[in-house]
């Protein structure tokens, strides 16, 4: 019996390390893209990267890790069902329930390990995650620096550039607005600066040359002061969360310290319930390994698509359970043991009822229903194309008559590879989008206890998140049914069958490709009219979740504007409806040196629209000469034909790019190229529009040649490759696009790049098939 053990474990833990991969591709995707921006900094050490990376592991892992093992044990069981294997244990006289030490051993191993990460790697990581932020943050930010672009992020300050070298460390052309007095903004211009990161101190120092210090009080505007320097040391404040890299809460306490912090204070009830969430995980591990072995015996009637359905149904039901007593543990519905325990306490006492399933005679109806599946769906395909008698298999498919070339549409052989590609493709995205939804919810837990949002807002976020969900996810699917696709037409030799009959290889590519142009043409279809309303809508319900104020999506107040000659506007208020700016401050400036030639302030500015220009009211003028010192002039009512910036000007809308289809953005794009901004990661988010969509066909056509070299290794290899595949396109795509965001590649090839290097990839093995 020891060997049966073995070898339950053995297939449990490949069928565990296949899921865990999912999983936590899932959940690491956009922990990767974050890193991969990171990655395209020279500054930031490979050694950094590679702890940072192992400190975001450990808390994607616990919610993986007994997903892993509840997909290991119950795809096992419900193969070795499905291939006879427990009804020649029966017959041997072995009671299926023997399997139960083997499956409890196994979870026990997996709730060992998810014990580990919970008490002693994921608070270790948590401090790292901290202590590298603070080191790496200077460094961060002197990259994130955009020439040409009013930075808000630093506290008190108001920053521009003209132009940055060396990576961001040399500033050309810099204009620097000390905001911290209301109304007062002392203003400095510097022919060029050194940005000096002090990691120890939490902060920069800004080394200027060659410039000048202007301020002055607006209820004594004779009274203004100049001062010049050649060389002046600047301290400026790190803004706050500069690395994007997030630590939830109470996530760097070890299990005393969230004891002893549950004792007292206003937050007793959340320590508490991470107190317990630290130990109810692991065990939740030895909860799956109960119920894995019932529904895995179901797969002697209902087949091996068993194993799959059951984990994703019970994974759902599971952190619906869980999601719901944490939340009453943190607002005081329930004890925070006991609501935080809820989920495993009911799994736990109904695993009698799952050892009853192969009793009840609805589960024979629902495997009736879920095997007619594959057959509604090869029906609606054939539906939608033209009457044609369609045998059931490829061996009818090669006698059915065709032209003499062989490429007559539409063809028996064609609808069965798509039926197939399409039917797996469809499973696999309904599954990513569940799981991904249900971690969603479960990364945003903390928000929605503390902010009490309803389950109704929840669900409403869910279903505004689903089609953006459904844009990401689907390339992946498609990719992974491809090569699953293939791989069991390989194991089943019905590859050799139509090599047999005389039929090319490269012939049944031409419905993968088919498959892929249709997938790419959905998700255009979908981005440019779909996604970006659903979009716009998510982010305002993330905020609410989050307890952020409102996000407006229309006009936003740009008080500080580079205008379309060397000139700067700084404005308290604009009204658009009345094209009237308030406390206007206009500052020329000289092409070279970046100093100061003329500043003008106006109480009131209106626009004229016979004279095209601004009319400024009670208000000054300053001209700075260099030999003849300042030249002052007070007015009540003056115009400057030189201001000729329409009201529309300042009148830009602010949205993200994934709020805008192609159209709208290389018109938003246009619109910022004229006011100062820097647009050049809106460039490489146009081009990703077109290059995005159309890895749907790329991956057909790499997808197919790697298919056939799985041979007889089966659909887990497939689903296996499929992952890695993915996970490698998608850290490339992170990594040329932080290239692109940072202007050290262009924007087309930022975003096409990985496109070309999976293109050239596929095109390679594809010339090289033995057809």
């Amino acid at each position: 019996m020891r060997l049966i053990d073995r070898y339950l474990v053995r297939e449990a833990a490949g069928y565990a390390g296949l899921g865990l991969g999912v999983f936590l591709f899932i959940l690491l995707t956009p922990e990767v893209l974050r890193l991969s921006e990171l990655l395209a900094r020279e500054n930031i050490a490979l050694s950094h990267m590679g702890q940072l990376f192992l400190s975001v592991l450990p808390e994607k892992l616990l919610w993986a890790a007994p997903l892993g093992v509840l997909a290991g044990l119950l795809m096992a069981v419900s193969r070795s069902a499905a291939d006879c294997e427990i009804l020649a244990l029966k017959a041997a006289g072995v009671n299926p329930l023997r399997l139960l030490r083997p499956a409890l051993a196994f979870a026990a191993l997996g709730a060992a390990l998810t014990l580990a990460t919970s008490l002693w790697w994921l608070p270790h990581a948590a401090r790292t995650v901290r202590q590298l932020q603070s080191q790496v943050a200077p460094a961060q930010v002197s990259y994130e620096i955009k020439p040409r672009v009013f930075d808000e992020r630093f506290p008190d300050l108001i920053l521009y550039t003209q132009d940055t070298t060396r990576g961001g460390a040399e500033w050309r052309g810099v204009f620097l607005a000390d905001v911290s007095r209301a109304n007062q903004p002392e203003i400095t211009l510097a022919e060029s600066a050194v940005l000096l990161p002090e990691p120890e101190r939490g902060r920069l120092r800004l080394r200027l040359a060659n410039g000048s210090t202007h301020s002055y009080v607006p209820a004594e505007p004779q009274r203004y002061s100049v001062s010049t320097f050649a060389e002046s040391d600047l301290n400026i404040r790190l803004p706050e969360q500069a690395p994007s890299l997030r630590v939830r809460h109470h996530a760097d306490l070890g299990l005393a310290e969230l004891w002893a912090a549950s004792q007292a204070g206003d937050d007793w009830r959340a320590a508490r319930a991470d107190f317990h969430r630290r130990l109810v995980l692991p065990a939740a591990c030895l909860v799956f390994g109960f119920v894995a072995l019932p529904l895995g015996l179901l797969a002697e009637r209902t087949g091996r698509a068993v194993g799959f359905v059951a984990a994703v149904a019970v994974a759902i039901t599971y952190y619906l359970l869980f999601l719901f007593g944490d939340r009453l543990a943190r607002e005081g519905g329930l004890a925070p043991g006991l609501g935080v325990w809820l989920a495993n306490l009911v799994f736990l006492f109904a695993v009698p009822l799952y050892f009853q399933l192969d009793t009840r005679g609805w589960i024979d109806r629902v495997s009736q229903a879920t095997a007619r599946i594959p057959g509604a769906l090869a029906s609606f395909l054939r539906r939608s194309k033209l009457p044609i008698s369609t045998p059931a298999s490829p061996e009818a498919a090669l006698t059915s008559p065709a032209s003499p070339n062989g490429w007559r549409l539409p063809f028996t052989l064609d609808l069965y590879v798509a039926r197939e590609v399409l039917f797996y493709s469809f499973v696999l995205t309904a599954g990513l989008l569940m799981v991904f939804g249900l971690f969603t919810v479960m990364e945003m837990l903390d928000d929605i206890a503390a902010n009490q949002v309803s389950w109704s807002l929840v669900l409403r976020f869910l279903w505004s998140l689903l089609p953006q969900a459904f844009y990401t996810m689907a390339p992946l699917a498609l990719l992974i049914g491809i090569l699953v696709a293939m791989a069991l037409l390989s194991k089943r030799n019905e590859l050799v069958a139509i090599k047999g009959a005389g039929i090319s290889l490269y012939r049944i590519a031409l419905p993968v490709v088919l498959c892929g142009l249709g997938v790419a043409g959905l998700l255009f279809w979908l981005d440019h009219n779909y996604l970006p309303q659903a979009n716009q809508q998510q982010e305002i319900l993330r905020n609410q979740i989050r307890g952020r104020p409102p996000q407006t999506f229309r006009f936003a107040e740009r008080r500080w504007v580079f205008g379309e000659q060397p000139r700067i506007y700084h404005y308290s208020f604009f009204d658009p409806s009345a094209s009237l700016l308030a406390e206007l401050n206009v500052l020329e400036l000289t092409p070279q040196g970046f100093s100061l030639r003329r500043r003008l302030y106006a109480t009131r500015a209106r626009w004229n629209r016979h004279l095209q220009s601004w009319v400024l009211e009670e208000g000054w003028e300053r001209i700075f000469h260099p030999d003849r010192g300042v030249e002052y002039r007070p007015f009540l009512i003056a115009t400057f034909p030189e201001l000729k910036e329409p009201p529309s000007y300042f009148r830009r809308e602010i949205r993200e790019s994934e709020q805008m289809n192609w159209r709208q953005l290389g018109g938003y794009i246009r619109e910022l190229q004229q006011s100062g901004f820097e647009v050049t990661q809106l460039l490489v988010q146009w081009h990703r529009k077109f290059a995005f969509p159309l890895v749907a066909t790329i991956i057909a056509l790499v997808a197919f040649p790697f298919g056939f070299t799985l041979g007889q290794r089966g659909a887990l290899w497939g689903l296996a490759l499929g992952i890695g595949l993915g996970f490698f396109y998608w850290v490339l795509a992170g990594f040329f696009g932080a290239l692109g965001n940072l202007a050290l590649l262009p924007p087309i090839l930022a975003a096409w790049g990985p496109n070309l290097i999976f293109s050239f990839g596929g095109v390679y093995l594809f010339l090289n098939i033995d057809t």
